[in-house]
């Protein structure tokens, strides 16, 4: 079909339909004038030439399109970061003849468009969006150079002693260390190979509240991780002892530090015991005794309960476990790995030679020996030797970083736990999950956002809410916690392949909305393929229409 690009009510079209009837008006009197002076065969040449004149600026004013229903077929549209070189060759490999750029794509229509890259504005998706034929397709191939981060992710929200766990992937012109550095302290770092490599780099948090940390490739600062820390709620711990000794006092005390209540209750003979306290106590949360009052009623009665309990101080672990187990009813594996007294951990802390078997029962706390089983309560068993000597050697954050990673691991559970993948980009769309949501809201503000929960089908207590930030800045919830919304320069090229993706999902999302409906069904709903006579036609067709009236009388 044909349609035409002319405003009817724009005062200058107007005067410009005025011209034309005029123009025509002209021409017919000046043919009036010939018509007795010309043979019959003359004068028709004459007629022919000047309607061929007025039809060709007409069409010219009126502009006319021709739809179709049918597109063509594939075109590229390559980024501002994809190089022009490696054109050709992604040419040839999806066999593709029509390339262009940001600038010069203007209202193409297609079966499939392929983005190449991801350096594009968001101005143009906006574009993209209101010409694309919903029934087009849109594909995404990333170009990413060497040496620069092609994807990354780590925990926007966790408590204070949980493990950050920093995953991403790029590509190496050579070896290079990847690291996580505190300032100048580095807290985990990886060497990689040339070529595509993956990392993982973790730490536990040792911070509270708002926090940033840099990766390094190198010497280069590849960008900033930034996640709220939420401090530890306040607990009450009860050690039960045979025998006091600098590890258990050194950790009675720590604990007291960090503001928790702390009982110590130890037995001087069969009958007589002394109880210390540090800070006002209440029903213990956690009871930390060693592998030989683990069968005593009061510990079997705690665990079932629904308490932890954490076991150190382990001398011989293959008889130590097995009384364990029967015990506490947990399924604990162990296995003897040296025949040395001791072996390294990091730094000057060592564990006893033993690790325990991989197993379904239990989790391994990373980077220290300590084992987690939960049942009725949970059972977390550490095979490290003596801790207090970091403490007395000045390395209280190490010192810390340890005991607070297995307190973490064994922490009663959290009123409500939040999930929030990492990186969070203004104006793009991410995913939030709640745990344990008391009275389970309808709602939850963010900010000045108020975003609806859907609660899970499965468990009733687990939501989940789509969250677009309008600005970068660190964003406050009802809790108290924080969610770091980054702007586009932090890590910049994971920003521009969020934004492609983001724009390639929703397109999915609305195809496969629309799929069975009959918007997608009948071809006369569908968005029209479009095409437009050039310019470069409009100036030869007037160039020869005026031409041909120039030489036809010399020809008389």
């Amino acid at each position: 079909m044909i349609a035409f690009d002319f405003d009817w009510f724009a005062p200058l079209n107007l005067v410009l339909i005025l011209l034309l009837f005029l123009l025509g008006g002209l021409q017919a009197w000046l043919l009036s004038r010939s018509s007795g002076q010309v043979l019959r065969r003359k004068l028709n040449v004459k007629i022919g030439l000047n309607l061929l004149l007025w039809l060709v600026i007409a069409a010219f004013i009126f502009q006319p399109i021709f739809k179709s229903n049918v597109l063509s077929n594939q075109i590229l549209v390559v980024g501002n970061d994809f190089p022009e070189k490696e054109i050709a060759r992604i040419k040839d490999s999806l066999r593709v003849s029509k390339v262009f750029s940001e600038s010069n794509f203007k209202g193409k229509y297609f079966d499939t468009l392929t983005l190449v890259g991801q350096d594009f504005s968001p101005t143009f998706f906006a574009r993209l969006s209101q010409s694309l034929p919903t029934r087009s397709r849109i594909n995404w191939i990333p170009y990413f150079p060497e040496n620069q981060i092609q994807s990354i992710s780590w925990k926007g929200i966790l408590r204070k002693g949980q493990l950050q766990k920093i995953t991403g992937a790029l590509r190496l012109s050579d070896v290079q260390w990847v690291k996580v550095k505190f300032g100048n302290q580095v807290l985990d770092s990886l060497k990689l190979e040339k070529g595509q490599q993956y990392f993982n780099l973790s730490f536990p948090v040792f911070t509270e509240r708002r926090t940033n940390v840099n990766l390094f490739l190198g010497d280069k600062n590849l960008g900033e991780i930034q996640f709220f820390a939420q401090s530890l709620p306040t607990l009450t711990f009860k050690f039960i002892l045979d025998n006091p000794d600098f590890e258990s006092k050194t950790l009675a005390t720590w604990l007291a530090n960090q503001g928790h209540a702390v009982e110590i209750s130890t037995s001087l003979s069969k009958d007589i015991s002394s109880k210390l306290t540090i800070n006002k106590t209440g029903n213990p949360d956690i009871i930390i005794t060693d592998p030989k009052n683990a069968g005593k009623a009061e510990i079997k009665k705690a665990f079932n309960a629904g308490k932890s309990i954490l076991l150190i101080n382990l001398t011989n672990p293959s008889t130590e476990i097995t009384s364990i187990n029967s015990a506490l009813g947990t399924k604990l594996l162990i296995k003897k790995v040296s025949n040395e007294e001791a072996l390294p951990v990091t730094g000057e802390l060592t564990k006893l030679p033993f690790d325990f078997a991989k197993s379904n029962s239990y989790i391994h706390l990373p980077k220290y020996p300590v084992a987690i089983e939960k049942s009725a309560g949970k059972v977390a068993v550490s095979l490290l030797n003596e801790t207090f000597p970091t403490m007395l050697n000045g390395d209280s954050l190490l010192y810390g970083n340890i005991w607070t990673s297995v307190l973490a691991a064994i922490h009663p559970a959290y009123k409500t736990n939040i999930e929030v993948l990492a990186p969070v980009y203004k104006g793009i769309h991410t995913e939030l999950k709640f745990n344990n949501m008391a009275g389970n809201p309808g709602s939850v503000e963010i900010g000045k956002d108020t975003l609806f929960l859907n609660y899970s089908a499965i468990n009733g207590q687990t939501a989940d809410a789509s969250y677009t930030p309008a600005k970068s800045s660190w964003v406050t919830l009802a809790d108290d916690s924080e969610i770091s919304v980054s702007d586009s320069l932090n890590f910049n090229p994971i920003y521009q392949s969020k934004l492609v993706e983001d724009f390639v999902k929703s397109r999915m999302n609305l195809q496969s909305n629309l799929l069975d409906s009959a918007h997608l069904s009948d071809p006369k709903s569908q968005p029209l393929n479009e095409s437009r006579i050039p310019d470069w036609i409009w100036f030869l067709a007037i160039l020869g229409s005026l031409t041909a009236l120039w030489l036809e009388p010399k020809f008389n």
